[in-house]
């Protein structure tokens, strides 16, 4: 059978590899704010913060980061996954009909 929807198969495909770098990028982020807010507080005097509201921002920021970033990075990956289970599910529809289709032609 041919395969149909090739577009909607990319453009999940596409939404797996955009929720998966999301999630990466969002990880090395949240990372690098809380090596940052752990460092002695130099990074966060630029923006007019002292050392020990830095370390709060860095820390508070760096884990919003991180998990704000994995949440939306596994909805962006679910939302792809889903495209493909609506895919499956025309793909079963389609086939039980013609099944069907042609169950009713041989009692005919």
């Amino acid at each position: 059978m041919k395969k149909r929807f090739k577009f909607l198969r990319t453009l999940a495909s596409v939404f797996k590899i955009l929720g998966i770098f999301l999630a990466a990028i969002s990880l090395v982020c949240g990372i690098i704010l809380v090596v940052l807010a752990l460092s002695n507080g130099n990074f966060w005097s630029l923006f007019g913060l002292d050392a020990a509201t830095g370390f709060t921002t860095g820390i508070a920021s760096g884990i919003l980061t991180l998990v704000g970033g994995l949440l939306y990075g596994l909805v962006v990956y679910g939302f792809g996954e889903m495209i493909y289970v609506l895919i499956s599910i025309e793909e079963n529809t389609y086939r039980t009909s013609t099944f069907l289709e042609e169950m009713q032609k041989e009692e005919q």
